[in-house]
């Protein structure tokens, strides 16, 4: 009888000690395991109990004038405003004018932009043609207007939307808008564009350069 006792008590105890050890997905028993993995929330989401922020969110807004890790060089103080629009005319391209830029530029400029404004800044892209949204004001990227456009004026448009065109800050980061911003004067001064190299000269297109 003493003997099926202490099998019992090893079995239970050896169960225990198994039942505690982790294993691969299984945590194992844990004491208040909310004490290991705190709760998680959705973002930005709204819970009653959350008394001490705003409007019950999860979350709060970043402090006003916070800049993200790694955009430092991409602050862009220009409120979406008729005002903020023509303020942006000021805005200097951070992105240097390279045939990587341009490569990478091209790629977005496809995927986001060509399907109303076409391969080649036509406007004639597939959205446009089949006649659910007006043409742009503008006849092409080769347009006068385009051509003169500040860069300032053409990543504020590209971040907030104009008019018929949405807004894509939602989409593409700072840099890869003036990537963007890089290709469509490209595709605008044709010829007359002035590429860079990794020097950050200026590249004529007869082949000669000139220093920035």
């Amino acid at each position: 009888m003493l003997n099926l006792k202490n099998i019992f008590y090893t079995c239970v105890a050896a169960t225990a000690l198994y039942s505690c050890t982790s294993k691969g997905d299984n945590p194992g028993i844990e004491y208040a395991p909310d004490m290991y993995v705190s709760k998680a929330y959705e973002p930005f989401s709204q819970e009653k109990h959350m008394d001490l922020n705003p409007n019950g969110m999860t979350m709060r807004l970043p402090v006003a004038g916070t800049i993200a890790r790694g955009q430092l060089d991409y602050i862009f103080n220009y409120p979406n405003t008729p005002e903020g629009y023509e303020a942006s005319a000021a805005a200097v391209n951070p992105v240097s004018k390279t045939e990587e830029n341009l490569m990478e530029g091209e790629k977005l400029y496809n995927i986001y932009c060509s399907l109303c404004h076409g391969k080649t800044g036509g406007n004639d892209g597939s959205v446009i043609t089949v006649g659910n949204f007006a043409r742009p004001s503008f006849a092409n990227y080769q347009d006068p207007y385009i051509q003169n456009l500040p860069e300032g004026k053409i990543f504020f448009v590209i971040t907030n939307g104009k008019n018929m065109m949405g807004a894509h800050g939602h989409m593409l980061t700072p840099h890869q808008r003036w990537q963007v911003v890089n290709y469509v004067k490209k595709l605008s001064l044709g010829d007359n564009f002035k590429t860079q190299n990794e020097n950050n000269t200026i590249a004529n297109t007869d082949s000669t350069t000139i220093n920035n």
